[in-house]
């Protein structure tokens, strides 16, 4: 089954493709709670097609990390990122 002929619909309570897909990044980080991991795992163990882009997003990742990860940032731009960080924070938790 290719890409454009997997089922997109998924039963109440079940992640669908296009929701997997979407928040495949944020399952490989490590970035989701318990309940939203869990759906997108069971998704992956029954859909071919996602585990696939799943796969090779993992691939991906896996190769960008070897290849950057003797690149280290300057200090004055990792100074600069984190202050803004920490101002866009301020802004949004002092609503200023």
């Amino acid at each position: 089954m290719g890409m454009a002929e997997r089922d997109d619909a998924a039963p109440a309570g079940r992640t669908d493709c296009s929701e997997a897909l979407l928040r495949v990044y944020e399952f490989l980080d490590g970035e989701l709670g318990p309940t939203d991991c869990a759906k997108i795992q069971a998704h992956l163990d029954e859909c071919g097609p996602c585990l696939h882009e799943y796969n090779l997003d993992t691939t991906l990742k896996a190769l960008i990390k070897r290849s950057c990860s003797a690149e280290h940032a300057p200090d004055q731009l990792r100074t600069s990122i984190m202050s803004r960080i920490s101002l866009t924070v301020f802004r949004i938790e002092g609503g200023s």
